[in-house]
């Protein structure tokens, strides 16, 4: 059962119900009651989803399991290729993020090791050819999550961080940067 799912549904009911009165009118101030939920939510949600995805026997020790696959947060810095190869060495790959919910599984993984949120690698690059997102897994980038005005293209910035800037989002960067970074692998 995909409990990342659901939740959201069950959230989005509650602050429907809270935010609107009986009579339809919205409660004169609604970005306070939203404010208010989503920090109240987003506690719970990060709590109960590392809890369920991580009961699986199949991810090694210390390793969420979601979707199929192992994720694990390492809080060694070291550039994009280096923190590459210390995934192969384990198996597993620099973190490629394919839809909304393994976004938010990494991010509360990083923000479980790292409140402050400081930036991460994940595995996605256009080093081989400007302006071609792939992931070091091989997989194409259909889903992305950039800072507004990212990707920008700057010289040698081929090499991706997440949790950059305000916005906490992804940011295009030179690879020779040291950072800590996120590894996953398939199960099998």
């Amino acid at each position: 059962m995909n409990y990342l799912i659901k939740l959201p549904l069950l959230f989005a009911f509650s602050v429907a119900s809270a935010a609107f009165a009986a009579n339809g009118t919205p409660t004169p101030d609604w970005d306070q009651v939203v404010k208010d939920s989503l920090q109240t939510q987003q506690s719970e949600l990060e709590h109960f989803s590392l809890y369920y995805s991580s009961c699986s026997p199949d991810c090694p020790k210390d390793w969420v399991t979601f979707n199929r696959r192992c994720f694990k947060y390492f809080g060694q810095e070291m550039d994009w290729a280096s923190a590459e190869d210390h995934c192969l060495s384990l198996g597993a790959n620099l973190a490629s993020i394919h839809n909304e919910n393994e976004y938010q599984l990494v991010k509360a993984l990083i923000r479980g090791k790292d409140p402050n949120e400081n930036p991460v690698w994940i595995g996605l690059s256009a080093c081989q050819k400007k302006y071609m997102w792939i992931w070091a897994d091989g997989a194409n980038s259909r889903y992305t999550n950039w800072n507004s005005d990212e990707p920008n293209y700057t010289e040698k910035e081929c090499c991706v961080h997440m949790n950059f800037g305000v916005e906490k989002n992804w940011n295009d960067i030179p690879c020779s940067l040291n950072y800590p970074f996120v590894c996953v692998k398939k199960l099998a």
